[in-house]
């Protein structure tokens, strides 16, 4: 295998991945699913992603859905979208290849007047150690 020396990002994109979620503080969004838009770019190390022709590649892009979905069934209901955005986040870092993610999470019919509402960040696997103990079910 020939190495390759030097940085190369590499991202890997999903763009408006549509799930129907129950969300919301507002007493009118109890017991109600409304439609959510997530989007993500990974950042991986390019010198590994590029593995060559192979059906076991390093990282499966499939996992961003994965990932989506296992946060959405970890509990009934989402107070707020943070923390939706939150457990996806660190579902997606936690894989070892993944290095950043940039993820967006938007409500697209609580609001009107726009396409919709939601939120939008960068984090590194640092940023979600640091924002760990915020999100453990003190209940």
């Amino acid at each position: 295998m020939v190495e390759v020396k030097g940085t190369l990002k590499t991202f890997f994109k999903l763009i408006e991945l549509r799930r129907d979620v129950e969300i919301g503080c507002a007493a009118e969004e109890h017991g109600v699913k409304q439609e959510i838009l997530i989007s993500m770019q990974v950042t991986l190390d390019g010198n590994t992603v590029f593995a060559g022709e192979t059906y076991q590649p390093p990282y499966d892009y499939c996992h961003m859905i994965e990932a989506v979905d296992q946060a959405i069934a970890s509990q009934p209901r989402f107070v707020l979208q943070e923390t939706l955005f939150f457990m996806i986040a660190q579902r997606v870092l936690f894989h070892p290849l993944v290095q950043e993610i940039e993820l967006s999470l938007f409500k697209t019919q609580r609001y009107s007047g726009c396409q919709s509402l939601g939120i939008s960040s960068t984090l590194t696997k640092a940023d979600v150690q640091k924002l760990e103990e915020r999100y453990i079910d003190k209940r």
